[in-house]
This record gives C-alpha cells, structure tokens and sequence, in this order.
C-alpha cells in the first residue's frame, strides 16, 4: 500500500529556450501520494503552458514512472 503524505503539494517551473524561469507555481493539494503529486504537478504545467499559448514545449521531470506513462513506455496506474 502507497502511503500518503497530509502534506503533498505540486509545482512547476516552465523556462523560455535558454532556460530562464518565466514562471513557476505551486499548490497544496492535499493527501496525495508521490505519484499522484507528480502527475497534478505535470498536468498543471501542460495547462498553463496551453493558457499562455505555448505551442512547442519540452517537458523534464524526476518521476520515472509518470514519464514512463506519458510516452507509453507503461500503462498509467
């Protein structure tokens, strides 16, 4: 069983293409586990980068597991 922490939040940063920091959020989002942190922190990006009108984005992170479902290396949990 995951155990979860009273004390998760999810953040980001996105970067322009040198690599400066434009903006960066983040949020408590509750009891959450690891992954599922991850996963909020990933799709929270995606949508602001959307909002802004992004149209071409890299994505990094340090979640094996989340990477691994978002190219379809493995089915999402």
């Amino acid at each position: 069983m995951l155990q979860q922490s009273s004390d998760a939040a999810a953040g980001f940063i996105l970067r322009d293409d040198s690599g400066c920091p434009m903006l960066a959020s983040a949020h408590k989002i509750g009891k959450k586990t690891v992954t599922i942190a991850e996963a909020i922190a990933l799709r929270d990006s995606l949508l602001t980068a959307l909002k802004l009108g992004f149209q071409n984005v890299l994505v990094k992170g340090d979640s094996s597991l989340i990477i691994n479902c978002v190219i379809g290396r493995f089915k999402c949990p």
